[in-house]
């Protein structure tokens, strides 16, 4: 096969591959992070560990006419990364890849788009589910474990533009709502104890 004929085929498959897909913009808008709850814990450098997709498949719904594909146009796990850097940064904390006194993993356990059709609207439903880890600095002592789970449902017209992508940024919004006002997870934050933080 030449290679004129190959690169027309990767550029074919890349075109069928797009036609099947919907992709979605999902993020966490820093203009709407708020300070809460998690500013009330001392400062304290927390790293952001692995952030793993933990879902069955790569879909976060199908599309109500064209039954294409809908996918995140970045990966889940990169937007739960980026929401849980906003929410530390903005409460005062500091993310770091250097020396840390807390290391902070997180699951992805849903990122779920569903949408019926009734008889004059659509009615969305937005689903996320992160599990979060919290560790000492070193990794060795688990601090704080908990699921989180962000849910927005809204009606709207079937012409009505952006809606998926609202709901989706409402459902993540939701999520990281309820880390950033866990009174346990300030606790956690707080009982650090000295022994445990890394020296310089």
């Amino acid at each position: 096969m030449s290679a004129w004929r190959s690169l027309w085929l990767v550029v074919l498959l890349a075109a069928a591959g797009c036609a099947s897909t919907a992709g979605l913009d999902v993020g966490y808008p820093e203009a709407g992070v708020n300070r809460s709850l998690l500013a009330s814990a001392p400062a304290r450098r927390v790293a952001i560990g692995p952030v793993t997709d933990r879902r069955t498949e790569a879909r976060i719904g199908v599309e109500l006419e064209s039954k294409k594909d809908v996918v995140t146009r970045r990966p889940v796990t990169e937007i739960v990364r980026e929401a849980l850097a906003l929410e530390l940064g903005k409460n005062g904390h500091v993310v770091t890849s250097g020396a840390t006194d807390a290391v902070l993993s997180a699951d992805v356990e849903e990122f779920r788009l569903d949408a019926v059709s009734g008889y004059s609207n659509v009615h969305y439903v937005g689903k996320v589910a992160i599990a979060l880890v919290m560790t000492d600095g070193r990794g060795s002592h688990r601090l704080f474990a908990r699921r989180y789970v962000g849910i927005k449902r809204r009606l709207a017209d079937p012409d009505a533009e952006g809606v998926a992508r609202e709901v989706m940024d409402a459902a993540l919004a939701r999520a990281m709502h309820d880390v950033a006002t866990d009174a346990e997870l300030v606790r956690a934050l707080t009982r650090l104890s000295t022994a445990l933080l890394p020296r310089p």
